[in-house]
């Protein structure tokens, strides 16, 4: 499944302006505030959320974005759940 634009669900459409709110936010934050990988990885979950799952309309659609996060986080980034 993806979360592919419909009429019921027009505002699907995410570009790279959304990707860079993501690092925008990521990088608001201070280095001191960020003292090992673990709180890198939420900032990230949170900043990801915060743009593109606040965006979603139905609770399918949020499980299918919290799967897809921790497919990520567990695949690409070889972590494990806590």
């Amino acid at each position: 499944k993806e979360l592919l634009p419909t009429p019921l669900r027009s505002h699907y459409t995410f570009n790279l302006r959304d990707l860079s709110k993501v690092f925008q936010g990521v990088l608001m934050v201070k280095p001191k505030h960020l003292p090992d990988s673990d709180s890198f990885v939420r900032l990230w979950c949170h900043e990801s959320s915060r743009v593109f799952r606040d965006r979603l309309i139905n609770e399918d659609d949020r499980q299918w974005f919290n799967g897809a996060i921790l497919e990520q986080l567990h695949g690409a980034l070889k972590l494990t759940s806590r």
